[in-house]
């Protein structure tokens, strides 16, 4: 059983919740579903494809992007990568890599914009200045991050001066932060295969150049089995809207 784990074992699903207490109160509720809960934690994180820093930065960015934004478990996994060797440097790189996942949203968007606008019997065009703003952001981003994708063709077109910050950010963590280009591919790869953000363009993408970068396949599906141990954090919430409060009586 978990309770019976050393402190700080990482596959350790009673150190998931607030309290021992509180893990103790849920596994009263039901043993078996506790059990079965701690065991499909174990398996990704007692998988030794990745290593335990890489594991929780993993887990800390599918947590702390724009689609499923979780300050608590934003602190905790924090503390976990802290705790397995991570340095707050790379965790800051992993926060810039994952910002501009909201911008993916505007790869929809804006097309729909333009048909939305040209229906309406108006020019769509481009704002002046803006061919010249993309060629050189373009070229910027290829350069840096050695992709691209005609996605961010309309977002160039419409918001140049936009596109140009996007691009400075999309690519500062890439040309200066500590992580390596094969452990920032393996974070984009998370965050585009999550339940709240499934995006198969971006995830092809980074799937492609993980294996460019010497990434196994053990290790990539080791990826996909920590996007899923985000099903079981509204089992922890619930234990803790239970039985916090009461632990502490």
């Amino acid at each position: 059983m978990d309770s019976n784990r050393k402190p700080g074992d990482p596959g350790d699903f009673d150190a998931l919740f607030s309290s021992k207490e509180v893990a103790r109160r849920m596994r009263a509720v039901s043993g078996t579903a506790y059990d079965a809960a701690a065991q499909f934690w174990r398996t990704p994180i007692e998988n030794g494809a990745l290593p335990p820093r890489m594991k929780e930065l993993i887990l800390l960015a599918m947590h702390a992007i724009a689609s499923s934004l979780n300050g608590d478990i934003m602190r905790r996994q924090i503390a976990r990568a802290l705790s397995a060797g991570a340095s707050k440097e790379e965790i800051v790189d992993v926060m810039i890599s994952i910002s501009v996942l909201a911008n993916h949203a505007l790869y929809s968007s804006l097309p729909i914009f333009e048909e939305e606008w040209s229906a309406a019997g108006l020019p769509v065009g481009t704002l002046d200045g803006a061919n010249e703003a993309f060629e050189a952001a373009k070229q910027r981003f290829i350069e840096i991050r050695g992709f691209w994708n005609d996605d961010r063709d309309a977002v160039a077109r419409q918001m140049p001066d936009y596109f140009a910050s996007l691009t400075d950010l999309s690519t500062e963590s890439w040309a200066r932060g500590p992580l390596t280009r094969k452990e920032r591919e393996f974070i984009c790869i998370a965050i585009d295969c999550t339940v709240t953000h499934t995006y198969g363009p971006g995830l092809r993408i980074h799937i492609r150049n993980a294996i460019r970068e010497g990434a196994s396949r053990a290790e990539i599906l080791a990826i996909f089995q920590l996007a899923a141990l985000m099903g079981l954090e509204g089992y922890v919430i619930a234990a803790e809207a239970m039985f916090d409060e009461e632990s502490r009586a």
